[in-house]
């Protein structure tokens, strides 16, 4: 049974203005750790988040933003950064191997404190973490390794405890990791036999099976 440690449960109350060198957006990007011994989990998100951008991000299909902190000795070291919990936007800095990219699978189920929660994509970056770091090529790198994190779409909400961890109650069949999606996407996008398989996973968000099936459709 896989048991993946939660470092940090992070949210923002209020949406910023986050100004780099090259562009500036109002967001709620800077998640921080909550202070509190716990917080509920609702069908779109953590209780007292704040979601500006809502046709990209938050939602049920993307209740929580995931990201492993063991990706940030990478980033630290081929970027000069000093990255903490929060840096990726996300709502779970998570740790460990089984939280990698490639070890997370689609339609796998958590158990989180009293909710229940489903992998649902991976996590696109887009152009606010160029804006956070001040790095306008940050998304394309995080697309080019696939250290982009992923999503989890609640099934149950409940109380999620700080002390709290995912462990897996439920594994899918297919198998397909985020990582294994990532390749697709940013890689191997011509790849007909994938692009059937990824068209046909349920469990996969519409939005991402839909942009496969154009790609799909492009090679028929």
């Amino acid at each position: 049974m896989s048991i993946i440690p939660i470092k940090t449960i992070n949210i923002k109350g209020k949406a910023e203005r986050l100004v780099a060198n090259h562009q500036s957006t109002r967001t709620a990007y800077n998640k921080e750790p909550i202070s509190t011994p716990d917080i509920y989990l609702t069908l779109t998100g953590f209780k007292g988040d704040t979601v500006v951008h809502t046709k990209y991000h938050g939602g049920n299909d993307k209740a929580i933003c995931c990201y492993n902190a063991d990706r940030f000795k990478y980033w630290n070291e081929t970027l000069n950064l000093d990255l903490q919990s929060g840096a990726f936007g996300e709502n779970l800095t998570l740790e460990g191997d089984d939280a990698l990219e490639e070890n997370v699978f689609i339609g796998d189920r958590y158990q989180l404190g009293e909710a229940v929660v489903e992998v649902s994509e991976p996590r696109g970056p887009c152009y606010i973490i160029g804006i956070r770091h001040n790095l306008k090529q940050f998304p394309a790198l995080c697309q080019e390794t696939g250290f982009t994190g992923f999503y989890l779409r609640t099934i149950k909400p409940g109380k999620v405890n700080v002390t709290d961890k995912l462990v897996k109650i439920y594994s899918h069949p297919a198998k397909i990791s985020v990582m294994d999606i990532n390749c697709i996407r940013y890689h191997d996008n011509k790849n007909k036999t994938w692009l059937e398989k990824l068209v046909a996973l349920q469990e996969l968000t519409a939005e991402w099976r839909e942009k496969f099936q154009v790609l799909l459709n492009k090679l028929k």
